[in-house]
């Protein structure tokens, strides 16, 4: 399945723009993303098709994910 990935904030290598779309097998889920790219599940917030997702969260076809790194406030 085809998936859209797009890194935000200090994870963003280069410019803004609409991300990558990279191949996983039927089935993945946010983990295999996250494994993909290198990016430990712990640094990392992530949304699919704008909704919070975990590591286990399944994905589908077409799904856009958006990796953030985690913020801190005061």
């Amino acid at each position: 399945m085809r998936i859209r990935v797009r890194l935000r904030g200090g994870l963003a290598q280069g410019p803004p723009g609409d991300g990558t779309s990279i191949e996983l097998e039927d089935g993945a889920t946010v983990g295999a993303v996250l494994d993909r790219l290198g990016l430990p599940a712990a640094t990392c917030v992530c949304t699919v098709n704008g909704a919070v997702a975990t590591r286990s969260t399944p994905l589908r076809d077409g799904d856009r994910v958006e990796v953030h790194p985690p913020m801190a406030g005061g």
